[in-house]
């Protein structure tokens, strides 16, 4: 059963975010701890990023989400949170590339961890806001059965590769990095996106806020 409000890909996509999540912080405990003891684990995540995190899950919401919430719902491609969020897409290649070159020790450590906060924080946007967000759009208009992608071989080998790569290095969080929910946690929030009541919402949505305040 879909826990979540919205389309059955809502509650999927959050549902994956425990495993990217899982991953990431075990990528994290192996850059600090691993690297000499397990040199080949490096190769089992890039594959897992590359092949799950960015060619599974990130599809779906670059080819299936984003386009139904620019169709029905009028939300903007090109700026605001989508873009924001495709654009932390893009830096996620770009980070698996330096990890795949880096050198081993304190470089591996530095691109791991600028990958990991890179990702824990895309998962709060996405989890506190534009996920909740999008499937209450999507049901108002009448979307209510959007469905995501199912594994295929490829996919399922590098998810169930990188498993006791996460039973080994037990995820580990970085205690220096704040995480939090809603706009105010973005750090995107009034620099590049003026937040989810600016950039998404219409004008029947301010008159019922404005007049709930009243």
């Amino acid at each position: 059963m879909n826990m979540h409000k919205g389309p059955p890909i809502i509650g999927q996509l959050i549902a994956e975010h425990e495993v990217v999540e899982r991953v990431v912080g075990s990528l994290h405990r192996w850059a600090v701890e691993g690297q000499e003891a397990d040199p080949d684990a490096r190769a089992v995540y890039i594959d897992f990023f590359r092949v799950w995190a960015k060619g599974f899950h990130h599809q779906q919401e670059e080819t299936i989400l984003f386009p139904a919430l620019a169709e029905h719902v009028e939300i903007s491609l090109d700026h605001g949170p989508l873009k924001i969020l495709t654009d932390e897409h893009e830096r996620e290649v770009e980070l698996v590339a330096q990890l795949e070159s880096a050198d081993q020790g304190e470089p591996t450590l530095a691109v791991a961890l600028e990958l990991a906060h890179l990702l824990w924080m895309h998962i709060d946007k996405e989890n506190s806001v534009v996920l909740p967000e999008a499937g209450e759009r999507l049901i108002r208009a009448g979307v209510g059965s959007l469905e995501g992608s199912t594994e295929g071989p490829d996919e399922v080998a590098v998810r169930e590769a990188v498993e006791p790569l996460v039973i080994r290095w037990t995820p580990l969080e970085d205690d220096d990095l704040y995480r939090g929910d809603g706009c105010m946690a973005c750090s995107a929030y009034g620099n590049t996106c003026g937040g989810i009541e600016k950039e998404w919402w219409n004008a029947w949505e301010w008159e019922q806020h404005l007049s709930y305040e009243e």
